[in-house]
């Protein structure tokens, strides 16, 4: 059985290894982007406000898509990365 595991874990080594790279790499661009990517949000929920005060329904509505979207993007990206650390994870205890 002992050496059935060590196998198992040398033929998902590539596994593992693409695991942690695609984790790396969406670490990384947040890390790139997070401050392009908060004064996104503040200028989007600044013109929220705006086009509340000023009753433009149709801006409004079009703004809080596009919030809804980058917020959606960020969580997949988080969903993303614990889901490669937990595969690994499991990958590792074989």
């Amino acid at each position: 059985m002992f050496v059935l595991r060590k196998l198992l874990k040398f033929i998902l080594l590539p596994v593992s290894i693409v695991l942690f790279l695609m984790k790396w790499g969406v670490e990384l661009a947040l890390h790139v982007t997070g401050a392009v990517i908060g004064l996104l949000i503040l200028l989007v929920v600044g013109f929220f406000v705006y086009a509340l005060f000023t009753q433009r329904w149709t801006d409004l509505l079009i703004l809080g898509i596009i919030f809804a979207g980058i917020v959606a993007v960020l969580f997949l990206c988080v969903l993303l990365q614990e889901t490669c650390d937990s595969l690994r994870e499991k990958i590792r205890e074989l």
